[in-house]
């Protein structure tokens, strides 16, 4: 069971956001928009992704993400993971890459109750790539240094901080 908290770290609705270029949010023809850093700036890689194509996370790419999440954990932490029995939480896409803040609730083996962990997840392609339990000692990868690192291509802060304001965490950034 995966569940998305709607959340716009724009702080507009969707249908109320202004378009660029027509009326219809078309561009006249020939016209091309060209950034171009000003001195001093740097220089942004191709290919990563911009932070103006990152969109919120739907319900239909939480359920996909989810069963991503309940393969990766169990690959991850194969002695520990039994499990994964549900997410909850916010989160953006950009391309094939996805970024969440969420509370995942599991079974680790020889338990009977489940544990509830929060979480900073990265997916690529579909596939977890990188997580960090914030409760944990000891984690593959910081989740403070994951927020900073993929600031240029979510809005990783705000997704985190708006996470921590709903849940009443004790984290911020």
């Amino acid at each position: 069971m995966a569940k998305i908290i709607k959340f716009n770290p724009r702080g507009e609705e969707p249908e109320k956001r202004p378009k660029k270029g027509g009326e219809e949010g078309e561009k006249p023809k020939g016209e091309k928009t060209i950034k171009v850093p000003a001195k001093g700036e740097k220089r942004e890689s191709p290919l990563k992704g911009s932070l103006e194509n990152a969109k919120p996370l739907t319900q239909e790419d939480f359920d996909k993400l989810f069963e991503a999440l309940r393969e990766g954990l169990k690959r991850l932490y194969p002695s520990q993971v039994e499990e994964v029995l549900g997410f909850t939480g916010l989160g953006e896409k950009n391309g094939n890459k996805a970024f969440a803040v969420g509370l995942v609730i599991w079974k680790r083996y020889g338990v009977e109750h489940p544990y509830t962990s929060t979480a900073v997840l990265l997916f690529e392609n579909n596939e977890l790539k990188k997580v960090s339990f914030l409760e944990a000692k000891n984690n593959y990868w910081d989740w403070r240094t994951m927020i900073k690192l993929h600031k240029g291509e979510f809005h990783t802060e705000e997704i985190f901080n708006r996470f921590m304001e709903l849940v009443r965490g004790q984290f911020r950034v």
